[in-house]
């Protein structure tokens, strides 16, 4: 009986790696159908709502009018593609592109988050086939934000989670040298740092530990200050200021590993 446990076990040991490899090895989801069409210089303004995605459900992705920049960004998770992205040409930065893609009949029903991710899979074999990207990423250490809790706590009630088929809620920030506004409606922490990081120029890392969502209006004048086009330190001051006194966060510096993606090769689309 001992032999016979011992041989199973054995085999047991030999199947395991077979089957790790079958996964390891098994083929990237693709689009099963996919049009690209540039679009012509200086088109009519494009409206669409705050909380616009052109992942649709049943492994869909359509826009009618995105530059390869932010497909690569959506397709790698990339929070900021301005800064974090380099070495894509200009026209992969201007060039807009009229995007419908769609997966086969027989792509799984999967929650919106799952859709999501096998969207952006499908998204990094369309770009290698159709714009024959080549990329890599490099950790890069530099200064950084910390977001912590503030003494005193953090200063809103959780509220429910979404549900399907609604989503996270964007977080919109507005920000300048006289007044600003942090407006969010079941939206995270987490959306809370990416939405302002961008305002900041540094990376931000969430190390509150809130995992909940939550509603929050808060906005703020000063009648000192003169209105001004873009963001100066009269504006950064009252952002961090009002993150302390109002939400119950900080800011603190830090420096740590920050994650760039460098363009190895691309090359415009063939269209259909």
């Amino acid at each position: 009986m001992a032999s016979m446990f011992l041989m199973r076990a054995g085999l047991a040991l030999l199947l395991a790696p077979v089957v790790m490899a079958q996964q390891t090895n098994a083929p990237r989801p693709r689009f099963e159908v996919v049009s690209i069409r540039a679009v012509p210089p200086n088109p009519p303004p494009l409206s669409r709502p705050i909380d616009f995605t052109a992942v649709q459900p049943g492994g869909k992705y359509i826009d009618q009018r995105i530059p390869l920049a932010w497909m690569i960004a959506f397709a790698y998770d990339i929070k900021w593609s301005e800064k974090y992205l380099l070495g894509l040409p200009r026209w992969g930065k201007e060039q807009s592109y009229s995007v419908a893609a769609k997966a086969g009949d027989e792509f799984p029903v999967l929650s919106p988050a799952d859709n999501r991710e096998q969207v952006r899979l499908m998204m990094r074999a369309m770009l290698e086939d159709r714009f024959h990207l080549k990329l890599h990423s490099e950790d890069r250490t530099e200064p950084i934000f910390h977001l912590e809790v503030a003494k005193g706590g953090f200063k809103f009630k959780e509220v429910d989670a979404p549900v399907p088929p609604q989503k996270e809620g964007y977080v919109g920030v507005a920000l300048g040298d006289a007044s600003g506004a942090l407006i969010g409606k079941k939206s995270t922490i987490a959306g809370l740092a990416k939405g302002i990081e961008i305002w900041l120029g540094r990376s931000i890392v969430d190390v509150t530990g809130l995992t909940g969502y939550y509603d929050f209006e808060v906005r703020w004048k000063s009648p000192d200050a003169v209105e001004s086009r873009g963001l100066g330190t009269e504006g950064i001051t009252m952002l961090v200021s009002n993150l302390q006194s109002q939400f119950g966060l900080r800011l603190t510096n830090a420096t740590g590993p920050v994650k760039y993606w460098i363009v190895d090769h691309v090359e415009p689309p063939t269209e259909n």
